[in-house]
């Protein structure tokens, strides 16, 4: 048999061919999904103000969780005032949430209610 009629090596040049076909097919969706997808645009999104500890801003000292959250309080109203005065939001669109800490039910104690109740 000569060279030319080595059926190895048409095998493998016809799995070549048929593998290239493939990534071309891929290369080419790919192509095609990032045009349609070009009028998409992503949001970034803002993380707000940091605050840190030892702080004060509008006389409210931040020492812990409980004044930073009153800070945090004390600003978004602050902006909101803003964007009143701007006519951009309405008062509705972001209620206020106000967070309120549960009753201690951790401990010794709490644990023996349950304990009663069984």
């Amino acid at each position: 048999m000569s060279k030319k009629n080595n059926k190895g090596t048409k095998r493998k040049a016809h799995d070549f061919d048929l593998q290239r076909e493939k990534e071309e097919a891929e290369k080419r969706a790919k192509k095609l999904l990032k045009k349609q997808n070009a009028g998409v645009q992503k949001v970034k999104k803002n993380k707000g103000v940091r605050i840190r500890k030892n702080v004060v801003i509008k006389g409210i000292k931040v020492v812990d969780a409980e004044s930073k959250a009153k800070v945090k309080a004390v600003v978004a109203k602050a902006a909101r005032a803003k964007a009143k005065a701007k006519m951009d939001v309405d008062d509705t669109a972001a209620p206020t949430v106000k967070r309120v800490k549960k009753a201690g039910s951790s401990g010794k104690k709490s644990a023996d209610k349950d304990m009663m109740d069984v």
